[in-house]
């Protein structure tokens, strides 16, 4: 299991890639999709690291979601 630590700073350092968050801009004007983000996938965890929500969603950088609801 991934340590709280290493998932913090993983997410940090995603945050300071400005062509993320450019990238996120890009495909969500180019999709129409309302949330897009690039998140942390592993065999026992899901995690958001950079989000981009205009649906109101409520999913943050740092955010996990239950495997079995991503897809």
């Amino acid at each position: 299991m991934l340590s709280t630590e290493s998932i913090a700073a993983d997410v940090a350092a995603i945050d300071r890639l400005d062509v993320v968050k450019t990238s996120l801009k890009v495909l969500r004007r180019a999709t129409g999709l309302r949330i897009v983000l690039v998140a942390r996938v592993t065999d026992e965890s899901w995690t958001a690291c950079a989000v981009l929500d205009e649906a109101g969603f409520g999913l943050r950088p740092g955010d996990n979601l239950d495997l079995s609801t991503t897809y």
